[in-house]
């Protein structure tokens, strides 16, 4: 209220003051929320942008220093028997008249760290002979029935393992390819 002066009340005033500090209050708990979400928003947008598989920033290329000479051979012989797969097959497998049947003889040993699939390629003209299913270590397949019937004599061919690994993702690994001599015979040997 105004008196006869002109001028306002003191309980005006005051209450002026008042709303004044609330508004101020409310705008520094405004701005405060506003920098609490502004960094919750930025946290998670840069822990999203950082894949798991991202490079560390920290890592240094090489081994660690202080690693005598045999225990840095023992680890890289340790590197190497992982990444190897023992792989089993007649070198010479021989097929009943036609090619009906014969004893292949692919082994995945329970040793082996991954899976694998097997291709028999005729080497003269790139046909596919046989594929196999993946085979996990510790199975094997003994017996075979080629795609196509062969008349009796011998093949060349190419065994092609593609090997896989064990996880879900069954990513592609590795291609190991062997030689064989398909012998076919104008009989049937194998009952």
């Amino acid at each position: 209220m105004v008196d006869e002066n002109g001028t306002r009340s003191r309980a005006e005033k005051k209450e002026k003051k008042g709303r004044a500090r609330l508004l101020v209050i409310l705008l520094l708990i405004l701005l405060l929320l506003l920098g609490v979400c502004g960094g919750i928003i930025y946290k998670m947008m840069t822990t999203e942008e950082k894949s798991r598989l991202a490079r560390d920033e920290l890592a240094l290329g090489g081994l660690l220093p202080g690693k005598t000479p045999e225990e840095i051979s023992d680890l890289l012989n340790a590197k190497i028997e992982e990444g190897m797969v023992n792989i089993g097959i007649a070198a010479e497998p021989i097929f009943e008249e036609n090619g009906k049947k014969g004893r292949i003889g692919i082994e995945n040993i329970e040793a082996n760290r991954y899976s694998f699939q097997v291709d028999i390629i005729l080497d003269e003209t790139g046909e596919k002979l046989y594929q196999s299913g993946l085979i996990d270590p510790g199975y094997y397949i003994e017996f075979i029935e080629l795609e196509r019937q062969l008349q009796a004599g011998d093949y060349e061919a190419t065994a092609i393992f593609s090997t896989y690994s064990l996880d879900e993702s069954e990513d592609r690994i590795a291609e190991t390819r062997v030689k064989l001599t398909l012998h076919v015979m104008d009989g049937i040997f194998y009952r």
